[in-house]
């Protein structure tokens, strides 16, 4: 094994705990927990040893590539306590480590053992189990920063890959409010881009139209590509998801943009409910479709009565109904919120995973009392 590709592994795991444990009861939102994990990684000796220890500041050269090209890429996951306070879950977190790889590839930063990062990763949330309340959750965001020094635009020597914890606030259950961006003014990924990573370059350009979309008392971005075909892709940070009577037949149908436009994220939550709306098909006669529509489809099936629901999809909101869509020309497509039960049977599903009513495959078992 060459140096470059040398994996850590969880047997060499060190852990210094904190001697100065914050206060459950003074913690605002968006608070970071007691500690983090650290791991280096150089071209010339691999990964090193992985670390978790005590909060503190990272110690980055003011040249290191991660300031200066965007050689940066993350994952967000939360942590589950159930209802009842015995169980903590992760849902699904091989898979975001998995796109945690494919990121760093696009970016020439290094890979990892994935199953090795699962398992430092339990430890790590075992050890900060106790900011997660019975019925609530913690936010996890692994990252992988370019830490190479020297000015100039070359691939990755030296990364560091960290996780922290935080404490987010609970999103409102109100339904969610959408502002159509304008293609010719601005779009979030192009087919031949990198959308489809979840790399930080994607983020911070679409702050602009965040901003104006906020200042119009809407939620979050529907981000539309093409300037003929207007295509629906992504809402904000999240899949976008809506719920359609067909014109011929008047059949329901669940529409998402597909992944081989590579104008979306691969979301794991994405990706869940259309397993779960897929097995079901039978029993509920909805199909599921990946497919290209536009803003002027759902203007047009608002019209005619075939809009039944939409929903965004993600770590932030999970499961989230939309009532109200803004079209680049202004007018305003209303959404029928809770009209078919689809949003509602999703929330449950997820619901019932994450907070431990029931076991399913997709959790991740991290602390469980008796």
């Amino acid at each position: 094994m060459s140096a470059e590709n040398k994996h850590f592994n969880f047997y060499d795991l060190v852990i210094t705990e904190t001697t100065t444990p914050k206060a459950l009861d003074k913690l605002p939102p968006n608070s970071i927990t007691d500690h983090m994990l650290e791991i280096d990684w150089t071209v010339e000796k691999g990964w090193g040893t992985p670390q978790i220890k005590p909060v503190e500041p990272l110690a980055l050269d003011p040249t290191s590539s991660c300031l200066h090209y965007a050689t940066q890429c993350f994952e967000g996951l939360k942590v589950f306590r159930s209802r009842d306070g015995k169980t903590v879950r992760l849902l699904r977190p091989e898979l975001n480590l998995a796109r945690l790889n494919d990121s760093a590839q696009r970016l020439t930063l290094p890979q990892f053992d994935e199953q090795e990062l699962l398992k430092i990763l339990l430890k790590f949330v075992s050890l900060e189990a106790r900011f997660i309340k019975p019925g609530s959750f913690i936010y996890t965001r692994p990252f992988i920063l370019g830490t190479s020094t020297g000015l100039g635009l070359n691939a990755t020597t030296m990364a560091k890959l960290i996780v922290v914890l935080t404490l987010m606030p609970s999103l409102s259950d109100k339904s969610l409010k959408l502002y159509s961006s304008e293609p010719t003014e601005a779009v979030r990924a192009w087919p031949t881009g990198f959308g489809s990573k979840k790399l930080g370059a994607n983020y911070g350009p679409t702050l602009k139209q965040q901003l104006r979309a906020s200042a119009d008392g809407y939620d979050q971005v529907l981000w539309l590509y093409g300037e003929q075909e207007r295509l629906v892709t992504e809402a904000g940070g999240s899949n976008f998801m809506a719920v359609l009577r067909n014109k011929i037949n008047g059949n329901i149908e669940i529409v998402t943009c597909p992944l081989d436009t590579n104008l979306i994220l691969p979301g794991i939550n994405r990706r869940s409910a259309l397993e779960y709306l897929r097995e079901r098909e039978l029993d509920t006669g909805v199909k599921v479709l990946e497919k290209r529509f536009s803003i002027d489809d759902l203007e047009e099936a608002m019209v005619e009565g075939r809009l039944q629901e939409a929903f965004a999809i993600g770590t932030a909101y999970f499961v989230a109904a939309v009532g109200e869509i803004r079209t680049p020309e202004g007018k305003t497509i209303h959404v029928p919120v809770l009209q078919t039960g689809i949003v509602n049977d999703l929330q449950k599903h997820f619901e019932d995973i994450m907070y431990g009513s029931k076991d399913h495959p997709w959790t991740v078992v991290v602390l469980k009392e008796k």
